[in-house]
């Protein structure tokens, strides 16, 4: 069964001839030294991702993302491991390492000169990572992989480090550690390493079926099953807080919209009321806690107030803590009697 499926790959994806394999194993090599041209291209890199992140620049974060050279060392490894490689394999590890660390230090290092520094929604963006995170990056791995194996679809790479997105995740990182924010430093961190492990796998996988794997070696080929089946532990190990991220902000996004139909309801009976806005969050004794800030020409009564917490605590099935700000609005009518 298993032999079958890989001859069907391989027609599918065609073989990569030897001319290929040794272009291929050059160019990754090269990209994956810590030398000094990869340092200068990183640096530069970082100092656009990060600046860019907290102007909330897309131009600049998807220009930092072109520049950056992270992805090519990630790639590295997954080739080094599939062809048995340990020189190629110890050396992109050496540089993604040092790599991370320097990005890290650098976004610390801009986020505190610039003042007043906050995180802005390209930043939060990128805190709270789902499986569909993973799959973008499993998909983007398989690209880059196959992108560098065959010559003629080479120039694809570019758009693979774009949709990938290693740097950003890092940056963001280090600007929540500049920040003190645990949530943003680990939101940033988290989405960085399932991003490396997603890419590290399925790389390693398109490698194996395009034809890097070993074939005069049952031990060899042995070892590398066994370097997959690790990479494959760690995607699922990964998956668990991802998936619990994306679960926990589809119930959020439900409370919300529970909470917005009520609060909307319940204005219907007081004329020309509008919701400003509303926030929620966890309240005490598990219940949840919600600001509302309200225009009304109409002044809300202490029993109109309990009617509402009434409804919401009825809909949302738990304890409900309001805190209503009513901004008093006047009506000015204007125009002839007739």
């Amino acid at each position: 069964m298993a032999p079958d499926i890989i001859a069907f790959f391989e027609r599918y994806l065609g073989r990569v001839s030897d001319a290929d394999r040794e272009r291929l194993a050059r160019e990754i090599s090269s990209g994956s030294k810590p030398s000094n041209e990869y340092f200068t291209m990183l640096i530069l890199a970082a100092v656009i991702a990060t600046v860019g992140l907290i102007t909330n620049s897309a131009a600049a974060i998807i220009g930092a993302m072109l520049v950056s050279p992270l992805l090519i060392p990630v790639i590295g490894s997954s080739l080094g491991a599939v062809k048995g490689d340990l020189k190629l394999f110890w050396r992109a590890i050496e540089a993604e390492a040092k790599g991370a660390a320097v990005v890290l230090a650098l976004a610390i290092f801009i986020t505190l000169l610039i003042p007043n520094a906050a995180a802005g929604s390209e930043i939060m963006l990128r805190t709270r990572p789902t499986p569909l995170d993973l799959l973008i990056a499993l998909a983007s791995g398989a690209a880059g992989a196959y992108a560098l194996s065959k010559k003629s679809i080479g120039a694809t790479l570019p758009g693979v480090a774009i949709a990938v997105a290693m740097l950003p995740p890092l940056c963001v990182a280090g600007i929540g550690f500049a920040l003190r924010s645990p949530e943003v430093a680990l939101g940033g961190l988290l989405t960085f390493i399932a991003n490396v492990v997603a890419i590290n796998f399925a790389a390693s996988v398109v490698f194996w079926l395009v034809g890097f794997r070993h074939k005069w070696s049952m031990s060899a080929e042995k070892d590398v099953m066994k370097k997959l089946q690790t990479s494959a532990v760690l995607l699922l190990v990964i998956s668990i807080p991802l998936a619990y991220i994306m679960w926990q902000s589809l119930e959020t996004a439900d409370v919300k919209n529970t909470v917005e139909q009520t609060l909307l309801a319940q204005l219907e009976g007081i004329p020309f009321a509008h919701l400003d806005g509303f926030e929620v969050s966890g309240a005490k004794a598990g219940g949840v806690r919600i600001a509302a800030a309200i225009d009304s020409p109409k002044e809300i009564t202490q029993d109109k107030a309990g009617e509402i917490r009434a409804a919401l605590e009825k809909r949302l099935g738990a304890d409900v803590e309001l805190v209503l700000t009513v901004n008093k609005v006047d009506l000015i009518a204007s125009g002839s009697a007739g």
